[in-house]
C-alpha cells in the first residue's frame, strides 16, 4: 500500500510499533526533520488508510482500526513496511496487526464462567498482493516475541476463515472452547493461570479441621412424618356447629314479625354502574299500638302520682278523663 508521503523516512525500521499517542519514532541520524505535527498526521493516515483497507478485505460494514480509536484505547499496532520497494523513492506498507488487553469472561471446557484479562488479536490485515509470502507469519512472530505470549494464549475478535487457517497451518491451533461472546480461545487457554483453583485456601483449612477433628457428631433429630392431605380438615367440627347457631337479635329487635313467603315484588334495582341492587330497609321496630298498650300497662312513677293528688287547678276535661277509668283500675293506684 501506497502513501503520498515517504513511507520509508517516516518508519525507519522494518516494523514499527505504535501506541495510543501514535508518535513518530526516532529518526536516524544524518536526515532531515520536517515538523512534528506533520509527522503525526502523516501516522494517522496510515492507520486510517490500512483500517479501511481491512475492514473491506473481511467485508466489514465500518472500519475497526482507525487512528482515533487507536488513541481512544491502550492498543498497540505493529506495522509492517516493505523496505524492498521504492515507487518513486517513497516506499509501502505490506500489512499490520493490532492486539490489545480485554478484560473478558469465557468459558472453559467445564462450561464454568472465567474472568481473565488476556491479549486479544483485535485487527490483522496484509495487503491482497503480497499475502502467501510469509509476511504474516513474519508479523505475528515478532508480535508473539514482543508481548512474551504463547498463540494458545491468545483471544482472537471476530477472526476470518482466513485467519482461522493460518494459526491452523503455523501453530496447529485447531480446537477451539465454545464461548457465548465474538471472541475464540483454544485448547490450552486454561493450562496456565486462567483456570481458578478447585479449592479456595479456607475450605482447604475447614476441610483439615475436619478431619482432625474426633469429636463424635451430635445425634440427628427425626422429623415427624407429614400428614396427608386426607387428614388435613380447614376447621375443626366444633366450629362448622358453632356457625350453625343463629344468634335471636336483642329486645325490642326480637318481636318483630317475620316474613315467610318472599315479597310479590322486588325491590327496584339501582341503576347505578353494574345494576347492583339497592340496600333495603332494615328490620322495623314495634308497631305503634303495641307499644301504647305496653306503656298504659307500666305503673306510674310515684312523683307524677303526687304531683296529680296535690294539684287543685287540674282541668275538668283532666279530672273526668280521669274519674272515667275503670273502678278496677283506679284501685291500681
Amino acid at each position: 500500500m501506497e502513501f503520498p508521503f515517504d513511507v520509508d523516512a517516516l518508519l525507519p525500521e522494518r516494523i514499527t510499533v505504535l501506541d495510543q499517542h501514535l508518535r513518530p519514532p526516532a529518526r536516524r541520524p544524518g536526515t532531515t526533520t520536517p515538523a512534528r505535527i506533520d509527522l503525526q498526521q502523516q501516522i494517522m493516515t496510515i492507520v486510517d488508510e490500512l483500517g479501511k483497507a481491512s475492514a473491506k478485505a473481511q467485508h466489514l460494514p465500518a472500519p475497526i482500526t482507525s487512528a482515533l480509536r487507536m488513541q481512544s484505547n491502550r492498543h498497540v499496532m505493529y506495522v509492517l513496511k516493505d523496505t524492498s520497494a521504492r515507487s518513486a523513492g517513497k516506499g509501502a506498507i505490506i500489512g499490520f496487526l493490532k492486539v490489545g488487553y480485554k478484560k473478558l469472561f469465557v468459558l472453559d471446557d467445564r462450561e464454568a464462567h472465567n474472568e481473565v484479562e488476556p491479549l486479544c488479536i483485535l485487527d490483522f490485515y496484509i495487503h491482497e498482493s503480497l499475502q502467501r509470502h510469509g509476511h504474516g507469519l513474519e508479523l505475528f512472530q515478532h508480535m508473539l516475541q514482543k508481548e512474551r505470549v504463547e498463540p494458545h494464549q491468545l483471544a482472537i475478535d471476530r477472526p476470518s476463515q482466513k485467519l482461522l487457517k493460518f494459526l491452523n497451518k503455523h501453530y496447529s491451533l485447531e480446537t477451539t472452547v465454545p464461548q457465548v461472546n465474538n471472541f475464540v480461545i483454544f485448547e490450552g487457554f486454561f493450562a496456565h493461570q486462567h483456570r481458578p483453583p478447585a479449592f479456595s485456601l479456607r475450605a482447604a483449612r475447614h476441610v483439615r479441621a475436619a478431619a482432625l477433628d474426633h469429636t463424635p457428631a451430635a445425634p440427628v433429630r427425626k422429623l415427624p412424618p407429614k400428614r396427608t392431605e386426607g387428614d388435613i380438615k380447614p376447621y375443626s367440627s366444633s366450629d362448622r356447629e358453632f356457625l350453625k347457631v343463629a344468634v335471636e337479635p336483642p329486645w325490642p329487635l326480637n318481636r318483630a314479625p317475620r316474613r315467610t313467603t318472599p315479597p310479590a315484588h322486588p325491590p327496584p334495582r339501582s341503576s347505578s354502574l353494574g345494576n347492583s341492587p339497592e340496600r333495603g330497609p332494615l328490620r322495623p321496630f314495634v308497631p305503634e299500638q303495641e307499644l301504647l298498650r305496653s306503656l298504659r300497662l307500666c305503673p306510674p312513677h310515684p312523683t307524677a302520682r303526687l304531683l296529680l293528688a296535690t294539684d287543685p287547678g287540674g282541668s275538668p276535661a283532666q279530672r273526668r278523663r280521669t274519674s272515667s277509668l275503670p273502678r278496677s283500675d283506679e284501685s291500681r293506684y
